[in-house]
């Protein structure tokens, strides 16, 4: 089953009645996806029942054109009258945006003293990675220090904090955490990444990321793509109902009972991991910056919305690449090389995928 067949099986119970699970978690951390403007101020509370009917009347499902929003607000209908979730509260809405960051959190208080703050993250269409890709070169970004200053709110006040985001929003959840002041550490009790971008190795190899582990899981679908962004650990990987980039949406994750069912990473996962960390270690940060800072341009040149259209469009891409004249021959080389990584991947991916299937399916001489 998926979120809203899970909805529609475990939404008749509170949460007295069935505790909260990895799935609620899912749940959560898509909700800061949702736009409040006009519904919510700083200071306002509302419930999920109160947010879902104002929402209705003030912003349709299709706004902004994200996909992860028009689930987003799909989700919040789905729940606002459902019995677990229409009583939770909604309250400390942030959103704050400029040409170079984005950054959104909202504060659910799911039982009294008992919250769940989740970290808006970004887009799945490539055209919204360049933040997800500042992270390679840069930290803490202006969306991490915006985090962690939005976590200490509740330094003296709650008593249980649970932590996530999806894309993005998991890498910010994770940095959260990790900079939390100490005399905070016990109230927080878990740490959600759903499918959100690791951290940089300085970050990765300190002692403050080695505390959070017990607490910190990183899920991951079995097609992922920015969850294999930077270094990562503690992985979970999840069953989905589809393949490619789709499956970042967590609409294709597949649910058994109240928890995520277990996956296999794919191999054109497996691939991109490798060559993501190949080609993060081959080029300097300055060069990695220059790379980020040329992308969207040639990204909206080729109208491209997905990583895997590099397959079918490179051709066209490189054209571009040659002939872009504010692009460095340097950098000209390191964008070449990352399409090169890619289409090896999905290459060798197929060919991986068609030795698994022939294994599976014909007879096995040894066997005979």
């Amino acid at each position: 089953m998926n979120i809203y067949d899970y909805i529609d099986n475990y939404g008749i119970y509170s949460f007295k009645e069935k505790r909260f699970n990895e799935v609620d978690s899912v749940i959560f951390s898509f909700l800061s996806y949702v736009n409040y403007s006009n519904i919510l101020d700083k200071k306002e509370k509302k419930t999920i029942h109160e947010i879902g009917r104002m929402h209705l009347g003030l912003h349709n499902e299709t706004e902004r054109n994200i996909i992860a929003t028009t689930e987003a607000n799909k989700l919040l209908k789905y729940l606002k009258d459902s019995k677990r979730y229409k009583n939770c509260i909604i309250y400390n809405y942030e959103y704050k945006t400029d040409e170079d960051y984005q950054f959104g959190a909202i504060t659910i208080e799911y039982e009294k003293n008992q919250i769940y703050i989740s970290y808006e993250g970004t887009d799945q269409q490539v055209s919204g990675w360049k933040e997800n890709l500042k992270l390679s070169y840069e930290f803490p970004t202006k969306a991490q220090e915006l985090a962690i200053k939005y976590l200490k709110k509740y330094l003296f006040s709650i008593k249980t904090i649970r932590i996530g985001g999806h894309s993005k929003g998991g890498n910010l959840a994770l940095i959260a955490g990790m900079y939390a002041p100490k005399i905070m550490m016990h109230k927080i009790i878990t740490m959600d990444s759903m499918d959100g971008p690791g951290i940089l190795e300085k970050e990765f190899k300190s002692k403050r990321y080695q505390k959070i582990l017990p607490k910190f899981t990183h899920y991951i679908p079995e097609y992922c793509l920015v969850g294999l962004i930077l270094n990562h650990s503690n992985d979970k990987v999840v069953a989905a109902k589809n393949k490619g980039i789709l499956t970042h949406n967590i609409a294709y994750w597949s649910i058994e009972n109240n928890h995520l069912k277990k996956g296999k990473l794919s191999k054109i996962s497996e691939n991109l991991d490798q060559e993501i960390s190949d080609w993060l270690h081959k080029y300097s940060e300055n060069e990695k910056k220059e790379f980020v800072e040329n992308l969207d341009n040639i990204i909206k040149r080729c109208d491209i919305e997905t990583i895997l259209e590099i397959e079918t469009e490179h051709k066209k891409i490189r054209k571009i690449i040659y002939e872009s004249k504010g692009i460095s021959t340097k950098n000209k080389e390191i964008m070449l090389d990352i399409i090169n990584r890619i289409l090896k991947c999905i290459s060798k991916s197929k060919k991986e995928e068609w030795k698994e299937l022939i294994h599976n399916f014909l007879p096995n001489k040894n066997n005979e």
